[in-house]
């Protein structure tokens, strides 16, 4: 599901843009119109989010930045998931924490992909959250989701998470 990307920067217009103000609004950097005009408002919101996520702060969205905001838009639409809950979201996490190729494949237990969280998932997920130094409470909450979604994008570069859409499947 390879997809195309454009640098956005001050000036540039567009569907992207709109996208990329949208995301910033979700996220609570970006208060102005949805427009599709980058201007020094939507600079502004993302030197904002750059400060706050360890990307380079030019106020230019590259893969970098495009790689942490779709991050953070795809953590932000996560619910929250605890024993008891079922469904498509379980199923993904479930599939995360039985983990793919090289990253530590049944490093947390094999769970059955059911889309129930029942004993063994969340013994699994305390696993994780344990290894990854987070509170190990068995809840899935936002801390757990972006743990999570580094295991997603293990040994990927920001082009490689962009383009092959690793977090656009919210």
């Amino acid at each position: 599901m390879a997809t195309t990307f454009t640098v956005l920067k001050e000036g540039s217009t567009g569907s992207n843009v709109r996208e990329l103000q949208t995301n910033l609004t979700a996220l609570k950097y970006y208060t102005g119109g949805i427009d599709g005009n980058f201007g020094s408002k939507t600079k502004d919101a993302v030197i904002k989010f750059q400060q706050s996520h360890a990307v380079k702060v030019d106020g230019i969205v590259g893969y970098e930045t495009q790689a942490a905001i779709l991050r953070e838009v795809w953590i932000s639409k996560r619910p929250t998931l605890k024993e008891g809950s079922q469904g498509q979201e379980v199923k993904n996490l479930q599939d995360l924490l039985n983990g793919t190729g090289e990253i530590g494949e049944g490093q947390f237990g094999t769970i059955k992909v059911d889309g129930v969280f029942g004993a063994n998932t969340k013994a699994a997920v305390i696993k994780f959250q344990k290894s990854t130094g987070i509170t190990a409470d068995g809840v899935v909450g936002a801390a757990t989701w972006k743990q999570l979604s580094f295991r997603m994008s293990y040994d990927m570069s920001p082009e490689q998470i962009v383009l092959n859409g690793i977090f656009n499947l919210a």
